[in-house]
């Protein structure tokens, strides 16, 4: 952004004190470069005769100076063109007659240039030679009157809409179309009534632009008319959300409770867009009564509103036969739930429901959650652990040991996991002592799975494997067994040598667990480990087996083998079958 400023002000400084005319051979350049540098520069000069700031008269005379450059005989792409656009920024009345006299140029790209230049003309003078032009009957393509009927409508050119309407009967599907949408635009008397009266003429594509013209002129009159019985279903809903939105809440209320589906859609959106509390507190009314197709729409309606009174109007569909609609008022209830709306969110029990839970911003609703949590109800207290720890309550770790310590299984396996959500290292010693106590506990598992996340997310995981790794001291096989297998599924190159030691453990399940963990080792920088105790003469022939088996998947994943590592594997076999397993590898590798 700073460049670009500071390019902008170069390019204004070496402007300034510069003619036009100077960059016409720069603009006529066969070199891109140049030319490029050249509109950059004309660019730059125009912005700068333009801005609040500029001296008195600036505009006008560098307006003044491109209307005479436009009598030459210049290139019309690399010069014409250029200066045009410009014009079309910054011009005024002192450039409309040079515009107008462009308007009967020969060249087609000239005369459109010239045109969409006295369009952005705030000059009433500008319009005026618009208007004339298209009241001209002398011969002209149907584009060239699609552009003027484009351009007055765009002016919102004052009266223009006489002028236009009478080309509402052109057969030119390019010109009836652009005198549809200037009349729109104008909206004036004169217009709307014109194309009311062709409407009744037209059908297929061309009524529907008519219909959307007169939609766009925003007219409560226009939308009560459109909204006649006799009109199709499309057209009356997009009159009615004009109704509504013009505060036509008779009618939207008559809709909303007997109408067709796409009636009720159009109040639902008309909600929506207008955000009006009356509006809001009709479609709650109405909730229930609505079809589970169009509930989650009016859902969301009520969700955006950001109002908790229409909370327990939403409460009710937390029971609906639609899982979807159960889904959406969770998710309405997580934007303008109370501390009310906790039970049927509870008895609900969806993800989606405990998600709301979670983000719920309203008063009471922590200290409600709280007191769930610390119930008998196992599901209840497990349902609220876990609201509680998507809304990071990071100070209720103390808690949610004592919750994982109890009895029940939802309950403590929520516990546990609510601290995997919120815990950090710090609490990896407690939670280790967790494992160890409930180790012939299924609960030993999801405090095993939680150790992981934990260690995973560590920004310093030597530290983790340190106090994963004391622990094992006086623990029992099992538990010494469950902390390996936490160690290994972190993947953290530290833990290579706590696992490494257990390989050389004297407890031979220990040992044997050990060494079946470190051969289904995911990297290849536990390859030397492996081999080192592969060699050595201590490891039994299964244990080695497996370790060279594991060394084997690993180059074998490799895109390019590493021959120091597959010399050290040839050198470490001890059967004929490993060395040509090894061999085979680097032969495939070639």
């Amino acid at each position: 952004m700073f460049k670009k400023s500071l390019l902008t002000a170069l390019l204004m400084a070496a402007v300034s004190q510069a003619a036009v005319k100077e960059l016409i051979p720069h603009l006529a350049s066969d070199n891109l470069e140049t030319q490029t540098q050249a509109r950059l520069e004309l660019l730059a000069a125009c912005s700068q005769a333009s801005a609040p700031d500029a001296a008195d008269g600036a505009r006008e005379a560098i307006c003044r100076e491109m209307c005479a450059l436009l009598a030459g005989d210049y290139p019309v792409v690399s010069v014409v063109l250029p200066v045009l656009d410009n014009l079309g920024r910054i011009a005024g009345e002192e450039s409309v007659d040079t515009l107008e006299q462009l308007l009967a140029h020969p060249d087609e790209h000239i005369r459109d240039a010239a045109r969409r230049a006295l369009s952005a003309n705030p000059s009433p003078k500008a319009g005026q030679v618009l208007g004339a032009q298209l009241m001209m009957r002398n011969p002209r393509d149907a584009r060239t009157t699609a552009g003027l009927i484009v351009a007055l409508g765009e002016r919102r050119q004052a009266g223009a809409s006489k002028l236009i309407a009478d080309d509402l009967g052109s057969a030119d599907e390019v010109v009836f179309i652009a005198a549809v949408k200037a009349l729109g635009l104008l909206n004036e008397d004169a217009g709307v009534r014109a194309l009311a009266e062709v409407r009744a003429k037209e059908q297929g594509f061309r009524l529907a632009e008519v219909n959307a013209a007169l939609f766009s002129t925003d007219r409560t009159a226009v939308f009560e008319k459109l909204y006649a019985e006799k009109e199709p279903i499309e057209v009356r809903a997009v009159a009615l959300l004009g109704l509504a939105m013009n505060n036509g809440m008779n009618v939207a209320a008559d809709a909303l409770a007997s109408g067709p589906v796409a009636l009720q859609a159009a109040v639902i959106e008309a909600a929506v867009q207008r955000k009006q509390p009356e509006l809001y507190r009709l479609v709650a009314t109405r909730l229930e009564t609505l079809s589970p197709a169009l509930q989650p729409q009016a859902l969301g309606a009520l969700e955006f509103s950001g109002s908790s009174a229409y909370a327990a109007s939403v409460e009710p569909l937390l029971k609906s036969d639609n899982v979807l609609v159960q889904d959406c008022a969770s998710s309405a209830l997580a934007r303008i739930g109370t501390a009310a709306s906790i039970p049927a969110l509870m008895d609900n029990g969806r993800p989606e429901a405990l998600r709301a839970l979670g983000v719920m911003n309203a008063e009471g609703v922590d200290r409600a959650l709280e007191k769930i949590a610390a119930s008998k109800d196992d599901a209840a207290s497990a349902a609220a652990i876990e609201a509680l720890a998507i809304r990071g309550r990071r100070d209720l770790v103390p808690a949610f040991f004592t919750y994982a310590d109890g009895k029940g299984r939802a309950a403590p396996k929520a516990a546990v996991e609510a601290i995997g959500q919120v815990g950090d290292i710090a609490v990896l010693e407690q939670l280790a002592g967790l494992m160890m106590a409930k180790e012939a506990s299924p609960l030993s598992r999801d405090v095993l799975n939680t150790i992981v996340a934990i260690m995973r997310r560590s920004s310093d995981p030597a530290k983790a494997v340190d106090i994963l790794v004391a622990q094992m001291s006086g623990a029992s096989p099992r538990s010494q067994a469950n902390i390996l297998q936490a160690l290994v599924q972190t993947g953290s190159q530290e833990a290579l040598k706590p696992l490494a030691d257990a390989c050389r453990s004297n407890d031979e399940s220990l040992q044997k667990l050990a060494v079946k963990l470190l051969a289904g080792w995911k990297s290849a920088d536990g390859i030397p480990t492996m081999l080192e105790l592969a060699g050595e003469e201590t490891m039994s022939m299964p244990n080695h087996v497996n370790l060279m088996r594991g060394v084997s998947r690993l180059l074998a994943a490799q895109r390019r083998v590493d021959k120091t590592l597959a010399k050290q594997a040839l050198d470490t076999c001890r059967r004929a079958e490993e060395v040509e397993m090894f061999q085979a590898i680097l032969e495939k590798k070639k």
